[in-house]
């Protein structure tokens, strides 16, 4: 049976059939799922919304791309698209204790105008699209508050990025280099983004509004990295990749690899074109300043004053160029340079406005009272200027109470059509639901026959019928076939091994029949169950709660698993058992003789399998590990990628992939 996780705390969701809304029972979450009508897309999106969860937001992003490839009206796929493109992250709010999200990559476009928003919206029913609208709004205002304190930022020269520290906490190589680049280039008179320093006085702060207003005025970033994997590390990455998207839109901006112990090719292959340093050289630094000279332009003592007349010059350059971050951030540098610089602050009342000059500011209808930039031009200005800027203040107060009436008299007649039009909507969307589910209960009932899960051991076929009821192929005589069906109902799930054969009801019971010499079948007073897994002469249930229950034979410690908690899924073998925990950890019980259960250093696994004598595990990255007999390379999966789903059979391993192949 599909399990759906929450993506705000990764606890597993109980989904009613038909439902995309529903209420995470660990985070008290409302939140939106996508239609469980495909069990490869039920993979999809949980490990898509794991990599997520672990900010490796354009990994996940990659997923959800995929998803909607094959699924182009899942809205919820788009959604998660939104979330990546934005890194949202969900935290626990110390006031209330509920999640909330925080922003990692944050953007001066509205999500509200992003077009994977829209086509959420679009493929949503009216609840979904009420959540989507909540959430997004949400973001927005968190993003708000980033950009307001981001403005408030110095423009900076050079983004160093790098790792501070390693997996065991201490300080890497990497940083020290950092350090020394930093110390050659402030020297020099550049201002510098460097995390260690200009952060430390920031702790306990979200850091996401200086990190977001460093890379978009830095002309240059020096990404650094002593390993291949710290240049992959998430935080390392979310900065260069961002970095690399701005420099697409902005020819001025530069890239600078720098590395050292390792080899050049080594590096991100988005690096590749980019002209790299070899921090290993003699003199590397050096060379680096004087690049840094040759694009940013030499600092002289000084130089902040002597350049306080022509900053705001060029503000308005960059205003007639469209350009008004960086027209913003000239306007910034010439009032810290002269305070009392009317011209500076008007030109940034343009740029909040993203007008081109004070001309467009004339004609436009604005209520400048609320602008203090405005009124602090008005206080410092003289003489014509001054003139100027009351005449445009007292015009745009006419205007503005003019529109402000003739807004109020079309909006009250305006009011009853848009009441119209949005009950018209409703029916419309009312309409859409109503065709969706008609659809959805014929493709059941045409495949009802032949749509189930199945399960199978060497002398028989066990297959679970959409309706809840269950049919037995016994292919016991030399190939014959022979077709019989049980007398259960109501079954959500089954699992057969050697001669017996588990059901479990929707209703958290269990059934059984079959082989029961070592009481393997004995289940009948199990409850809350919701999955099960049956060995050779054992028997495993997983409970709603994440604790695990066994019967059955343990003469090799296989059903030892009662102080097992945080389980979401569980796989019996011969004489073992595995579960796999909701952190992504492994656990298992039983014969070790081949190693088979040496899973305790596995992490980010998200399914398992197991064989006679190994066992399998699928990692969030679509890699696959194993451990175990290798007598019939049963475990030769060192290789594998891009997998989603993995099976063992006594002797052998499968493992499905994202495109279909096997």
């Amino acid at each position: 049976m599909a399990i759906f996780k929450c993506k705000m705390c990764g606890g597993n969701l109980n989904i009613v059939e038909g439902v995309v809304v529903t209420e995470c029972e660990y985070c008290g979450t409302k939140q939106t799922v996508p239609y469980a009508d495909n069990e490869k897309k039920v993979n999809l999106f949980n490990r898509a919304n794991r990599l997520r969860m672990a900010s490796e937001f354009d990994k996940a992003a990659g997923i959800y791309e995929n998803i909607i490839a094959e699924f182009p009206e899942e809205a919820e796929a788009y959604w998660g698209l939104c979330l990546c493109n934005y890194g949202i992250e969900y935290v626990d709010d110390p006031a209330t204790a509920k999640k909330i999200p925080t922003c990692h990559r944050a953007s001066f476009e509205s999500l509200q105008k992003d077009e994977n928003y829209e086509l959420a919206l679009e493929y949503a029913d009216i609840l979904a699209q009420k959540v989507y609208r909540d959430e997004a709004r949400e973001i927005d205002r968190i993003m708000s508050e980033i950009l307001a304190v981001s403005k408030n930022e110095k423009p900076y020269d050079v983004f160093i990025c790098y790792k501070e520290t390693d997996e065991k906490g201490e300080r890497t190589v990497d940083s020290v280099l950092a350090y020394d680049i930093y110390d050659a280039l402030t020297a020099k008179g550049f201002n510098v983004f460097f995390s260690r320093v200009t952060l430390e006085d920031k702790l306990g702060m979200q850091y996401e509004p200086y990190i977001f207003a460093a890379l978009n005025s830095a002309k240059v970033m020096l990404s650094i990295g002593t390993k291949y994997e710290y240049f992959h590390a998430v935080w390392v990455k979310n900065e260069w990749s961002r970095f690399l998207k701005l420099m697409a839109k902005d020819k001025s901006k530069v890239l600078i690899p720098c590395f050292k112990d390792i080899d050049a090719y080594d590096m991100p292959d988005e690096f590749k074109g980019l002209q790299a340093q070899d921090l290993g050289k003699l003199g590397s630094v050096q060379d680096i300043v004087r690049g840094i000279e040759k694009i940013v332009g030499i600092k002289t003592e000084g130089q902040r004053l002597t350049e306080a007349n022509p900053l705001t010059t060029r503000g308005y350059i960059y205003l007639e160029d469209g350009d008004f971050e960086m027209a913003d951030s000239y306007f910034d540098r010439a009032l810290d340079a002269d305070p009392m610089d009317s011209k500076a602050y008007v030109g940034k009342v343009l740029y909040y406005m993203k007008l081109h000059s004070i001309d467009d500011l004339d004609n436009k209808v604005v209520d400048l009272s609320k602008y203090k930039d405005f009124e602090r031009a008005l206080r410092f200005a003289t003489g014509s200027y001054k003139d100027l800027l009351e005449n445009i203040k007292e015009k745009a107060e006419k205007k503005y109470a003019y529109n402000k009436l003739l807004y109020l008299f079309e909006s009250i007649a305006n009011k009853k059509k848009n009441e119209e039009t949005l009950i018209q909507k409703e029916r419309e969307n009312e309409e859409k639901i109503k065709r969706k589910k008609e659809n959805i209960k014929l493709l059941r009932k045409q495949y009802e026959q032949v749509n189930g899960i199945l399960a199978r051991s060497g002398t028989h076929i066990v297959g679970l019928r959409t309706n809840g009821t269950v049919a037995i192929i016994d292919c016991n005589s030399f190939g014959s076939r022979k077709c019989e069906a049980l007398d259960w109902t109501n079954i959500v799930a089954v699992d057969t091994k050697n001669s017996c054969i588990l059901g479990v009801k929707d209703n958290g019971t269990v059934v059984a029949t079959g082989f029961n010499k070592f009481g393997q079948c004995n289940v009948s007073n199990w409850k809350n169950i919701v999955a099960v897994s049956a060995g050779l002469c054992h028997t495993v249930g997983l409970r709603s709660n994440g604790t695990v229950v066994a019967v059955g034979l343990n003469e090799c410690g296989q059903c030892d698993v009662s102080d097992w908690s945080d389980i979401v899924a569980v796989a019996a073998g011969t004489n073992h058992t595995v579960g796999l925990k909701s952190d992504g950890y492994v656990v298992a019980a039983g014969d070790n003789t081949y190693d088979q259960c040496n899973v305790y250093d596995w992490t980010d696994i998200v399914a398992v399998a197991v064989g006679e004598r190994h066992t399998i595990g699928l990692k969030s990255d679509g890699t696959v590990v194993a451990t175990g007999s290798k007598i019939s390379g049963q475990c030769d999966v060192d290789d594998w990628s891009d997998v989603i789903a993995v099976s063992a059979g006594e002797r052998h391993t499968f493992g499905l992939k994202s495109d279909g192949t096997v």
